[in-house]
């Protein structure tokens, strides 16, 4: 009996049904290939979390510093007699600009701070770089003293501080000289009144509208690179293209299930990235620099949200058309590269105030939708242009998945990955003695913003009810937020690791020397972070001005309201077991296997020192070095003794005693004078503490001799 043949009309029927039977499908494979390597989601996703946290603190460092340059100078002279003709100068009401040019300015007045030169001159002190201008006055106290102003070549505060010196010099000049006039002449005309008003509303948000069209097109350019090439390119390269006429399925399909799973993942990535900038921006108090208001811009967030989805339809469906030439991953990168390049040039258009939305700029592929952006987001959007630019953005991504579908020819479809997006969260069936060091770099990847936001955000929480909530509870919440940022992270990636705990930790016990040795090396160490803390601050790498003087002295002044008992647990007990658990344990244990002593041990210091400089919204580069020799000490005694548990005495030690230093300084007189804290320490200091270090570390090394060959691993 022949076979029964399906009728025209059933396989018209069995067309229109698979689209929603069976693209749904294959959208899950595509995605499932792009994804199926842990390293496109750290590089995609997690990067993001981690620098969007350093960038923000890095601006709010730059914007400090740049606060602290502007909001005044100092001035050098040789003597007090010239200290004194200055201040006269300065104090002279004559010698201050008229009302107009301060409140053209924003009634901004510069402050100098005259001082006179310990040893040298004026010229010699601007020439070390040690003050910002210098002055030199020849005969002060006549009736015409000549001034000539030193300024350091090539510095802009420098440069600035004498051009505004030069200013305040001639302003003096000019209003004697119209008393003068006025005495001769009294019906003395001036050539010309000057008002200044300002009219019209400040725009808000301005700043968002300008910089986020650019960094939408980064995101979404960033997201949609890999996996278009991984889809088209890379398939091509590992061999999994078939033959689309072997398949029932329609090459149209397979390139719509690429295009969508490219477009959601170019979309994770925008995402990700819009929640650690602004984020980030909010922690760090900068938010309202970019949006001209403290709070959060949520409309301009769900605005930002419905134009990624446009970006994301445009650079998915052009990388895909891009990427469908290229017969291996490297031609198809040297294909996008170029394209990456050329795509920043209209979205540069973002910051020129001169382009409109109208015309044939509201057709011109890429610049219309960053327009668009712009217009939206500062809320003038002209609705002909945003059609147009909507509308041909549209047919300019299915002219591009034309294109694509066409190039395609024959090698439509790809082979199921075994892998679901679900094992990428699976725990490992099996135990393991400690964490891998991917498992290490993807655990710091997700800390850095963990600890980024929960103490910006500590720190606002204890600013705004900083009267109502007692010294003691401020205490005890830095303690907690330390505990669940650098303890609670790592102990949750080991679980889901499956990572034996005291392995991961390396807590193990250590001969009782070792112990000793560890307490005199704490004793003595903290003389060696002080030495390299005015070693740093002599050659320039941070160092803490006035201002931070001050807020440091109230903030010790405020600790010794609370017990010295709760001082030692805060900042000296919780600090030396969950830091230690977290560097020189989890990190150290994940980093010993993979790398030779000498590289684990800079690797944890350098973390160690870092996230020390990682401290609220700004960065305090000054205590990256003191921090990292400590990492360096404490990380060679965890070496030597194969525990976490030494370096945990020495930790305490030296934070324990700085802690009970500063809280009875007033009652430590008899030990000398001389101690400052961005000054050097007596030599009998050094010499004590030195004797201390050494004899501490002979006492870990002999207590440990043989020991790394001899120990077993831990079962």
């Amino acid at each position: 009996m022949a076979e029964a043949t399906p009728s025209k009309h059933e396989a018209r029927r069995h067309h229109r049904q698979f689209p929603w039977s069976r693209l749904v499908r294959l959208f899950q494979k595509e995605l499932k290939e792009t994804i199926r390597d842990r390293r496109t989601i750290v590089t995609l996703l997690l990067m993001p979390l981690l620098v969007y946290p350093i960038l923000s603190m890095a601006l709010n460092r730059f914007l400090l510093a740049s606060s602290a340059a502007t909001s005044g100078y100092t001035v050098c002279v040789a003597s007090d007699g010239e200290a004194s003709q200055l201040d006269a100068w300065l104090g002279d009401p004559r010698s201050v600009p008229p009302q107009a040019i301060r409140q053209s300015s924003g009634d901004r007045l510069a402050k100098f701070l005259v001082t006179v030169a310990a040893d040298g001159t004026a010229e010699q002190a601007v020439a070390r770089n040690e003050v910002d201008i210098g002055v030199k006055i020849d005969r002060p106290g006549t009736r015409t003293p000549t001034a000539t102003i030193y300024s350091y070549r090539g510095d802009t505060t420098s440069e600035a501080a004498r051009r505004v010196l030069v200013e305040r010099l001639q302003w003096l000049e000019l209003a004697d000289a119209q008393i003068v006039v006025r005495r001769a002449l009294p019906g003395y005309p001036p050539p010309v009144i000057v008002k200044v008003e300002d009219v019209g509303e400040a725009k808000k948000g301005d700043m968002l509208a300008t910089i986020v069209p650019l960094v939408l097109v980064l995101m979404t350019i960033t997201g949609a690179v890999y996996p278009a090439i991984d889809l088209t390119a890379g398939e091509r390269e590992r061999g999994t293209m078939e033959s689309v006429m072997a398949s029932p399925v329609p090459r149209g399909y397979v390139l719509i299930a690429k295009y969508f799973a490219v477009v959601v993942v170019a979309l994770f990535t925008a995402l990700a990235n819009l929640v650690g900038m602004f984020t980030t921006l909010w922690a760090g108090g900068l938010l309202g620099i970019l949006t001209g208001d403290a709070g959060v811009p949520w409309i301009a967030i769900l605005r930002i949200l419905g134009l990624l989805v446009l970006f994301s339809g445009f650079f998915s469906a052009l990388l895909l058309s891009l990427t469908s030439f290229a017969r291996s991953f490297k031609e198809a990168q040297a294909y996008l590269i170029p394209v990456m390049l050329l795509s920043l040039t209209p979205a540069m258009l973002s910051l020129m105030p001169g382009a409109t939305l109208s015309g044939a700029m509201a057709i011109v592929p890429l610049v219309n939708i960053v327009l668009l952006a712009r217009d939206v987001l500062s809320g003038s959007v002209d609705p002909a242009g945003a059609l147009a630019a909507v509308v041909s953005t549209i047919a300019y991504a299915a002219a591009a998945l034309s294109i694509a579908a066409k190039l395609f020819g024959s090698d439509a479809v790809t082979r199921t990955s075994e892998k679901s997006i679900g094992s990428l969260f699976h725990r490992p069936r099996l135990a393991s003695s400690h964490p891998s060091p991917q498992s290490a770099a993807l655990m710091l990847a997700l800390l850095v913003p963990i600890y980024f936001v929960v103490s910006n955000g500590l720190m606002k929480f204890l600013q705004h009810f900083s009267e109502v909530v007692s010294v003691e509870a401020q205490l005890l919440f830095n303690a907690a937020a330390l505990i669940f940022t650098f303890g609670l992270v790592p102990l949750l990636a080991a679980y889901l690791g499956r990572n034996r705990l005291l392995s991961t930790y390396r807590v193990h016990r250590v001969r009782a020397v070792c112990y000793l040795g560890a307490v005199l090396l704490g004793l003595g160490s903290w003389t060696i972070a002080h030495e390299a803390f005015v070693v740093a601050d002599a050659i320039g790498i941070g160092g803490l001005g006035e201002d931070q003087i001050s807020q440091a002295q109230q903030m010790i002044e405020k600790m010794r309201q609370a017990s010295p008992w709760l001082l030692l647990a805060v900042f000296a007990l919780t600090p030396a077991v969950i830091e230690e658990l977290c560097f020189r344990g989890y990190l150290f244990s994940a980093l010993e296997d993979a790398l030779t002593p000498t590289r684990t041990i800079l690797i944890t210091a350098s973390l160690f020192g870092l996230f020390h400089v990682l401290t609220g919204n700004a960065l305090l580069l000054e205590r990256f070095i003191p921090s990292t020799l400590m990492g360096l000490i404490i990380g060679w005694v965890a070496y030597r003794s194969g525990s976490v548990l030494p370096g945990m005495i020495i930790h305490f030690v030296h934070n324990g005693l700085l802690n009970l230093v500063l809280y009875y300084a007033e009652k430590l007189n008899f030990l000398g004078e001389g101690f400052d804290n961005q000054a050097h320490l007596p030599p009998h200091w050094l010499a004590i503490a030195g004797m201390m270090v050494a004899m501490g570390a002979a006492l870990v090394w002999l207590s440990t001799r043989g020991q790394r060959t001899t120990q077993a691993p831990s079962p």
